[in-house]
């Protein structure tokens, strides 16, 4: 596997105890940060429960452990269920499904990932030769993403907020203080307002490095638009886009989203250093 060093010290540092790090690809210059994973592990249906609690240790409890099968170059470990075993390859984790929603058997994917697909595809400038429902959801070839939070959660609405304070402060404390995190010239936030504060400028600053200092307001709050802020770091070099959760987006507050990221000058950096 392909994966810089910095990466490397980070799956097989010692100080990190998350088991979850992330997906994607370690060489993109985008990073995307959510809330949680979508896991409904506290449905009281006991089948969709078990359900969601295999596809949590499938894709989050052995995450860590499969990167470094990876990296390794050793056989990835999966989770037995109905008689066979299940693997979630970190690196490309949902490698056949298309970009359209999921329904019934139709090979689709979640809402939240096709407009992560859709604002990678808006900040790379890809065009396409065939309808979008066709392509390949392939946005992991082209950017990070990992959760301020390891504690699932079906929505915010039924997420335990005891849980995922306790979550928030371990991963910002092992994980995201790794200069892994610190290295990305783009930063997609999509948390909203879920850390607590409107615009957590105390974690992005203390986490991440973008001064408080630093922060523009993006939208008009009179208008109810969506709120948007933009972080920078003091170099100049890193910009924070501070977003409301991408799983309820449009295609307009997305070009937004782009064009601040185009308008800052790092259009030239969306790309991946390799793959």
């Amino acid at each position: 596997m392909n994966a810089p060093k910095g990466f490397v010290d980070l799956v097989f540092s010692a100080e990190n105890q998350q088991n979850y790090i992330g997906m994607g690809n370690p060489n993109a210059r985008i990073l995307i940060i959510g809330r949680e994973p979508a896991h409904d592990i506290q449905n009281k249906d006991d089948e969709k429960q078990l359900l969601a609690e295999k596809n949590y240790k499938r894709d989050q409890t052995l995450n860590k452990s499969n990167w470094r099968n990876l990296i390794e170059e050793k056989p990835l470990t999966g989770v037995l269920w109905d008689g066979h075993i299940e693997v979630c390859n970190p690196r490309r984790p949902f490698p056949n499904q298309k970009c359209l929603r999921a329904y019934g058997n139709n090979d689709g994917t979640a809402t939240t990932w096709l407009w992560y697909q859709k604002l990678v595809d808006l900040i790379l400038g890809r065009e396409y030769d065939r309808p979008y429902s066709l392509r390949p959801l392939d946005f992991h070839d082209f950017c990070f993403h990992t959760d301020i939070s390891a504690a699932a959660a079906k929505n915010l609405a039924t997420t335990d907020k005891g849980a995922k304070t306790t979550s928030v402060e371990e991963r910002s404390r092992e994980l995201f203080s790794h200069p892994f995190f610190k290295q990305f010239p783009i930063v997609i936030l999509g948390i909203g307002t879920d850390v607590g504060k409107y615009v957590p400028l105390e974690w992005c600053d203390k986490v991440l490095g973008f001064p408080c200092e630093e922060v523009e307001k993006a939208f008009n709050a009179d208008e109810k638009q969506p709120m948007l802020w933009v972080n920078r770091d003091s170099k100049g070099r890193r910009i924070l886009v501070h977003t409301q959760s991408l799983s309820q987006s449009s295609w307009e507050y997305l070009t937004k989203i782009r064009d601040i990221i185009w308008a800052d000058g790092k259009s030239d950096l969306c790309w991946p250093k390799a793959y």
